[in-house]
């Protein structure tokens, strides 16, 4: 009986230490970051502010890529303002003005249709693009928000699989993102992006990538 015991407390002393190490770095677990090199899109995910449309622009001034990607989020009574004749911006057009205001040149935005509702319709929605433009794309630099950069890539992976030959994806998170790795937990916002992010990777895992 005493050595059950003494082996139940050693096997929970042992999960104690693998939690704490797991709480510990949990929040480098959810960033990807690759070292970008010269590819044919940049493509930004929505779902944020301005931070990522200026790390896309920072990507595409020094060269990295001649066309900046987005597709258009869904956004909840759009359509019924425009039903009653509001002309209301989507996130994509606004993120394009900045880049133009920016000194992009607007001919280098692409705004794809498609109301999507979460990171893997955008993915769905690019790859669906490049098959009908029938366009030779190997390499993307895929632009989110730090928190946001290894679900988002692994995403774009597996749908951009479809297209039958290998895409390279470099996960480029925008550098103006206020996500902190190191401390968390220290932040209310960030610790619920840490949760909400390891949440929906498993749903990734378990549902998403079998639809």
């Amino acid at each position: 009986m005493k050595v059950k015991r003494q082996r139940a407390l050693f096997i929970g002393i042992i999960l104690l230490a693998l939690l704490a190490v797991f709480f510990r770095y949990a929040g480098f677990g959810i960033v990807t970051s690759d070292a970008p090199e010269k590819a044919d899109l940049i493509i930004v995910l929505m779902g944020s502010g301005p931070d990522r449309i200026l790390g896309a622009v920072d990507l595409y001034e020094q060269g990295y890529a001649p066309y900046i990607v987005m597709v258009e989020n869904w956004q909840p009574g759009y359509e019924l303002l425009e039903s009653r004749g509001v002309s209301l911006p989507r996130d994509a057009e606004l993120a394009a003005m900045i880049g133009v205001q920016l000194e992009v040149a607007e001919e280098a935005f692409v705004i794809l249709p498609g109301d999507a509702r979460s990171t893997q319709d955008e993915a769905l929605i690019v790859t669906q693009y490049l098959k009908e433009q029938q366009l030779k794309a190997d390499k993307v630099l895929l632009v989110s928000s730090k928190f946001h950069s290894k679900r988002s890539a692994k995403i774009f992976r597996w749908a951009l699989a479809d297209l039958g030959r290998d895409v390279k994806v470099f996960s480029c998170p925008t550098p103006y993102d206020d996500f902190n790795a190191t401390a968390w937990w220290s932040s209310r916002e960030d610790a619920k992006r840490v949760v909400m992010e390891y949440a929906k990777l498993v749903n990734f895992y378990l549902l998403d990538r079998w639809r």
